[in-house]
């Protein structure tokens, strides 16, 4: 699979996170009584309530078949609050044209330019849905940092069902954006194209500025 040849690598935080190995998890059963102590570990026992550890190892199910799907090069989970209510952030590769900041606000999204990455310059695309699913009213909050070169897209994607754990991963995100490194298979490392009508270059800054 094309994935499987990609590398990426970014710092994370040890604490917080949970991030599926890109070798496998080997023992599954193993891996997760070993990531549910951690977070054990974590939040302390007064958080580890009846129905706590059930919930937990729903969303570690989750990710771990979210690690499998075609495109992917990494999945996470981001633990912000001593609840198991947490965001789930993914690194995709998105093969043809990337979108621009046109087809972005089409497909719903407030975007912005985000050039601190370490990819290169891209976009940041936000957008809440709203769905009701078997009476329940629910919100799902969804952010895409999208980078583009000729050869395809890049895309950080974090998704939250609560407005306070989106916004602690949202804070969270810059440091792993900051130092993400993807790795293509001939060993290139993929740098993002400047995206058209959107990244803005230092001369334009001081231009701007001297025209005011």
């Amino acid at each position: 699979m094309m994935e499987a040849e990609w590398l990426a690598e970014g710092v994370l935080p040890q604490s917080g996170w949970t991030r599926v190995p890109s070798e496998g998890i080997g023992a599954p059963e193993e891996w997760f009584q070993s990531e549910i102590a951690r977070i054990r570990s974590w939040w302390g026992e007064e958080a580890w309530g009846p129905g706590v550890e059930a919930s937990v190892r729903d969303a570690l199910t989750d990710v771990v078949a979210k690690a499998v799907e075609p495109g992917t090069l990494s999945v996470m989970l981001h633990w912000p609050f001593d609840v198991p209510v947490p965001s789930r952030v993914r690194i995709l590769l998105a093969a043809g044209a990337p979108l621009d900041a046109s087809g972005w606000r089409e497909a719903g999204f407030d975007v912005d330019e985000y050039p601190g990455a370490g990819l290169g310059p891209g976009l940041k695309c936000v957008a809440l849905r709203e769905e009701t699913i078997n009476g329940e009213h629910l919100q799902l909050f969804t952010a895409v940092y999208a980078f583009g070169d000729e050869s395809g897209s890049v895309l950080v994607i974090a998704e939250a069902g609560s407005q306070e754990v989106f916004q602690m991963t949202m804070a969270s995100l810059p440091v792993l954006l900051s130092s993400l490194q993807v790795t293509e298979p001939n060993g290139k490392q993929f740098a993002a194209d400047p995206v058209p009508t959107v990244t803005r270059k230092p001369t334009d800054e001081w231009e701007r500025i001297s025209n005011a």
